[in-house]
């Protein structure tokens, strides 16, 4: 199975969780699994090899992963993005979570995170993302004539995520260009 995320999304997950602790959930696992692509695709480097064999453990071990990754990347001479460039990748990425979460609830979790943790990584454009993604949060989550009165509990869920993507459109169209990715991140 194709690993769901490139070599370069996986290395500014690594930055960006280097940052922002909080983030490095499975990234171990997504790293373990890139590798096993890539060695099921014909690759034939030793360290990658033993990356992927971390995954025969039920949880790899953090630090494995991390050396093992460190050596693969020495050996490819690929030097990790600096943090604003990973920040853009992991917008871009939560960007694409949201818009495939299953539900309405779903996306409320997905969003919940933005206001319970603080993020700020000095790129204008992700701040703006961030801003315009928590006051969505707030105008369609408040519950403030009482539970169950939120905006999102009276909308339909096309009408929801159509008001989401229309709201995050224009930031798209730019973090997802790689010209425009290196020149926001300067």
């Amino acid at each position: 199975m194709p690993s769901l995320y490139t070599l370069n999304d996986l290395l500014g997950l690594v930055v960006f969780a280097r940052k922002y602790p909080v983030l490095h959930n499975d990234l171990d696992s997504l790293i373990v699994a890139w590798a096993e692509n890539q060695i099921t695709e014909g690759n034939d480097s030793e360290t990658l090899l033993i990356l992927a064999s971390l995954g025969l453990d039920n949880q790899p071990e953090r630090t494995e992963v991390e050396l093992y990754l460190a050596r693969y990347l020495a050996e490819q001479r690929i030097e990790l993005p600096p943090l604003k460039t990973a920040a853009l990748v992991w917008i871009k990425l939560f960007l694409r979570q949201l818009s495939q979460c299953a539900s309405i609830h779903d996306a409320e979790k997905k969003m919940d995170f933005l206001v319970c943790y603080w993020l700020e990584p000095d790129v204008k454009i992700f701040t703006a993302m961030v801003d315009t993604l928590k006051s969505l949060y707030w105008h369609l989550y408040d519950e403030w004539e009482g539970p169950g009165t939120s905006e999102a509990v009276r909308m339909k869920e096309s009408e929801f995520f159509e008001l989401i993507n229309r709201a995050m459109l224009p930031y798209c169209r730019k973090i997802e260009n790689p010209d425009w990715l290196q020149l926001l991140a300067r």
